[in-house]
């Protein structure tokens, strides 16, 4: 039952009003930027010559997929498998799952590399680990963070410390430390693409997904921030926010009496092909796919703390994502 005390004072719902004042005119200010300026640039990029638009590419990529044995990071890794003069190292904290993935691509075009790779692990080993693997078969020309964890796989496994603490090893510490190693080698050449995987869910949530929904909130905002120090040194790096995406979490998720409709679950195929297609034309920041819940997800970082809550509180009881709090 909601308390009485929940109500807002005036001092506070007066604040809110002003932020929401802020936000209109920020919004309209990057809706005529956008428009007015960025618009034309988009469209001259278009007339311009592909010759234009390249930089010096190595001779062959090499492409780290980080989470590649299942759902969106296998659906990357068959993209890559197709083209030539291209080297994978897939990795998985699975070795038995990337070699079933693998064994079901027959014979690629590409030459395919598998590692065990598990992101609990310490900082220090995983980055032990992407240099070794640089000296070998590289060097990385591209990276593609995708492992993901929450707690929706288990049934028995309830929310707490110890699954807060798996989510912060595995989606934070353990990606970032994958990303600034590989980073540092890309930054030494002057050259790599990086590819790093959030979600919408970061941009505005159920509250039960408050472990996991924090970790991709971390994510999204790490991938912008690199993307402007990256631009200096010669690296891109795109941040990925999937919305529903069929994979086994999704699915557990629907399990566990979720109220998104059917529809909205989209492929990992998908997914991947705007992933593949964000990461190699440039000039694209954020994929977020499919559009719809993006734009959707995305404005709601519009509303102002009391609605936010709301919204949040309102998300969570209609069993949005499910009734597992992760």
């Amino acid at each position: 039952m909601v308390s009485l005390r929940n109500i807002p004072p005036i001092g506070y719902t007066t604040q809110n009003i002003l932020m929401s004042l802020g936000t209109v005119a920020t919004s309209v200010s990057a809706l005529l930027f956008t428009s007015t300026v960025l618009l034309p640039l988009s469209v001259l990029r278009m007339c311009l010559p592909a010759s234009y638009l390249c930089r010096p590419q190595p001779s062959r990529n090499v492409v780290l997929i980080i989470g590649a044995s299942r759902g969106i990071g296998f659906e990357v890794l068959k993209k890559y498998s197709t083209m030539p003069d291209t080297t994978i190292i897939a990795a998985s904290s699975s070795i038995k799952n990337l070699r079933d993935a693998a064994s079901s691509l027959g014979s690629p075009a590409a030459t395919i590399e598998l590692q065990q790779l598990d992101l609990k692990k310490t900082p220090t080993s995983i980055n032990k680990a992407i240099r070794e693997w640089d000296t070998a078969f590289g060097p990385i020309t591209h990276l593609y963070a995708i492992s993901g964890i929450s707690n929706h796989l288990d049934d028995n496994k309830p929310w707490g410390l110890d699954v807060t603490d798996d989510i912060i090893r595995v989606n934070i510490t353990g990606t970032v430390s994958a990303v600034l190693s590989a980073y540092e080698l890309m930054k030494e050449r002057s050259y790599g693409k990086i590819c790093i995987v959030g979600s919408v869910a970061g941009f505005s949530s159920p509250a039960n997904m408050i472990s996991y929904a924090s970790s991709k909130a971390f994510i999204n905002n790490f991938g912008t921030d690199l993307r402007c120090l990256g631009s200096s040194v010669g690296v891109d790096v795109v941040t990925v926010a999937p919305g529903f995406i069929r994979t086994r979490m999704t699915d557990k998720m629907r399990s566990q009496d979720s109220s998104a409709p059917g529809f909205e679950f989209e492929s990992p195929e998908g997914m991947a092909t705007a992933m593949v297609n964000g990461v190699e034309k440039g000039g694209i920041g954020l994929v977020s796919w499919p559009w719809r819940q993006a734009i959707a997800t995305y404005s709601l970082q519009g509303l102002n703390p009391l609605c936010d809550t709301l919204g949040r509180w309102v998300t969570y009881k209609a069993k949005m994502s499910g009734k597992k709090i992760t």
